[in-house]
């Protein structure tokens, strides 16, 4: 390691002990170093202009940096973005999903499922400056589209926009813009955005249950009610209610309301 200059350090240290060949010639490294540091055993090369350090842990991050770097037009999207980027009603999946435009000639590794699109725009990608691009979280919403549930799906949606990383208006553009009678999840996700209350966002997954269960049942309940003032002058937000009738319901999962603190307040 100490052959390789501080520059490259810096960006193994960032890209989870990945680097690309173009990184290394700006980071001070000539080609005739390269193979040297490839013949002493300190980097090895994992895909086409990728290499890693030797002995380094072969991590979800790594792989996906390496698979970035290797193609730079390419995002990773689906459950594993999802996953990475802490969204809940993830499956659990053993294939890396991946997008490339359509048309790409790519050779990609086994444990990768390579989504090929027509409609690749460079706005749908977001790098995260470890060496790892996800799709954009609008796109993301989509994506996941062809393979939650309705109700999973909806769930995903409304945790993106309790985050603030979205919009309705994003979303709606989205729809418009991907949704096409061939194209998988399509169906899915102009049915998941047209069912949802607009405006307002269910805080959790068993929120969004209890939400649409009384939906079902005919009770016009809405989500996230503005805030009650309490008797002794707090505010809480309701996070379902039928104001007119002032009848609400909580739901409270969060561990917060289980210890003394929480359910005195309560």
């Amino acid at each position: 390691m100490s052959d390789l200059t501080p520059a490259a350090l810096l960006v193994l240290g960032r890209q989870f002990n990945t680097i690309s060949t173009r990184q290394l010639d700006e980071s001070g490294v000539t080609r005739h170093h390269r193979e040297e540091l490839v013949r002493g055993g300190v980097l090895e090369h994992v895909g086409q202009s990728v290499l890693r350090v030797v002995g380094a842990p072969v991590t979800l991050e790594a792989r996906l940096a390496a698979l970035c770097l290797q193609h730079p037009r390419g995002f990773v999207t689906g459950p594993t973005a999802g996953g990475l980027l802490g969204l809940r009603r993830m499956p659990k999946v053993a294939r890396i999903h991946f997008t490339l435009p359509h048309g790409s000639r790519a050779d990609v590794p086994g444990h990768v499922l390579l989504r090929q699109t027509t409609r690749w725009f460079d706005e749908h990608r977001r790098d995260l400056g470890n060496g790892i691009v996800v799709a954009d979280w609008v796109r993301l919403a989509f994506d996941l589209s062809s393979g939650l549930r309705d109700r999973d799906l909806a769930s995903v949606i409304e945790q993106m926009l309790h985050r603030g990383v979205c919009t309705e208006e994003q979303l709606g553009a989205m729809a418009r813009l991907m949704c096409a009678p061939r194209r998988p999840g399509s169906a899915r996700f102009a049915r998941v955005l047209l069912r949802r209350h607009p405006g307002r966002f269910a805080e959790s997954h068993p929120e969004l249950q209890v939400l649409e269960g009384l939906l079902a049942l005919g009770v016009p309940v809405e989500p996230q009610v503005d805030d009650l003032v309490l008797p002794d002058g707090g505010c809480v937000r309701i996070d379902m209610a039928v104001p007119h009738v002032r009848w609400a319901v909580e739901v409270d999962v969060h561990p917060a309301h289980l210890d003394l603190v929480g359910t005195t307040r309560d």
